[in-house]
């Protein structure tokens, strides 16, 4: 009993010891600095410390967001000089800096790129819909009066006139003209085709 006793004794000095040297190294760190670990971080789960680092550094810089980066701190190679000083971190060095900094400069013209597309297509399709609202469809009343179906319905009621409600399951379009809609209503799927005015009121303009 005394000998297991003498045993655990000894590991929480061990552990105490090891928190003692992560504390220290933790202050050596700057103030501001971002940690990285290939073997035991994540980019998913990491919060860039020095206890939970990121994976990668180019997870580090988008966490920066804008240069200049923070201090990037890596794994310790093997035979460095902070290896055998008993970190377990170094600064990244510059040539790593310099390549992942080129790569990270790519994705921001990337994404920059997509931002651009995506408020250029959302302006454009706003001002489809002011034109949109001076369309309007209205019903032939020279033509049979509809019957309100559910979709399930549609196999028995062909060669009737027939007015079917649901929410958008798929869209697709093809140019100004032509859409085609997959509806939904909980009893069935319908793909139903729009052409020409249908396809250009505000109501079609706005589906998504």
């Amino acid at each position: 009993m005394a000998d297991k006793v003498a045993e655990v004794t000894e590991a929480m000095k061990e552990v105490a010891v090891v928190e003692a040297e992560d504390d220290s190294q933790v202050k050596k760190g700057e103030e501001g600095s971002v940690y990285t670990s290939d073997t035991m971080g994540s980019d998913e789960a990491g919060e860039g410390t020095y206890r939970v680092p990121f994976k990668t550094v180019m997870k580090a810089m988008k966490h920066a967001k804008s240069e200049p980066f923070p201090p990037i701190y890596v794994d310790v190679k093997a035979d460095s000089e902070a290896a055998k000083a008993g970190a377990k971190y170094e600064l990244i060095a510059k040539a790593q800096l310099k390549k992942v900094t080129k790569l990270w400069l790519q994705e921001v013209k990337k994404e920059e790129k997509r931002e651009k597309a995506e408020k250029e297509a959302e302006e454009a399709k706003l001002k489809r819909a002011e034109e949109a609202r001076k369309i309007t469809i209205t019903m032939d009343t020279s033509l049979p009066a509809p019957k309100k179906i559910k979709l399930r319905q549609c196999t028995e009621t062909r060669g009737v006139r027939v007015v079917v409600y649901g929410w958008v399951h798929r869209l697709r379009t093809q140019g100004k003209g032509l859409m085609f809609i997959t509806l939904r209503d909980g009893t069935e799927f319908l793909q139903c085709v729009l052409a020409g005015e249908m396809c250009q009121t505000y109501d079609a303009v706005m589906l998504s």
